[in-house]
């Protein structure tokens, strides 16, 4: 699960920092951003809709753009989930893609690069131990 820095809060909407980074990235908050306080370190999943997957040979991990709402992003896959249609991916940090229902996750391969993109904003859900820690 990755780390985070609360950049900004708003409604529906949180900012991340990505430590070790310039990443500065904006996610939906399906589950609501109570208890995120700016400054503060979170712990959670981000959860990437895609609409467009392509395998890719070279180019390094990114997110596009920097700042803002991740449109386009681009890694090396770290598991395969064939049941949720799912990839979990390293972009600089780990993001769950779903995939449409046109691509199946059984014909990708750990240690495969990829890239896509998002269909609408990714989303930032707070892991448990951070969800618990402030209620």
């Amino acid at each position: 699960m990755a780390k985070f820095v609360v950049e900004s809060v708003a409604p529906g909407v949180v900012t991340l920092k990505i430590p070790g980074t310039n990443y500065r990235n904006s996610f939906s908050m399906p589950g609501g951003s109570d208890g995120l306080a700016i400054g503060k370190r979170v712990s959670g999943t981000i959860h990437a809709p895609a609409w467009k997957v392509d395998r890719v040979d070279m180019g390094g991990n990114y997110v596009e753009p920097l700042f803002g709402r991740p449109r386009r992003m681009q890694g090396t896959i770290l598991s395969v989930d064939v049941g949720r249609n799912e990839l979990t991916v390293q972009v600089g940090y780990e993001v769950t893609v779903k995939l449409p229902a046109k691509y199946s996750a059984a014909s990708f391969q750990v240690g495969e690069r990829v890239g896509w993109d998002n269909i609408e904003m990714p989303g930032f859900e707070v892991g448990a131990k951070a969800r618990a820690a402030t209620t």
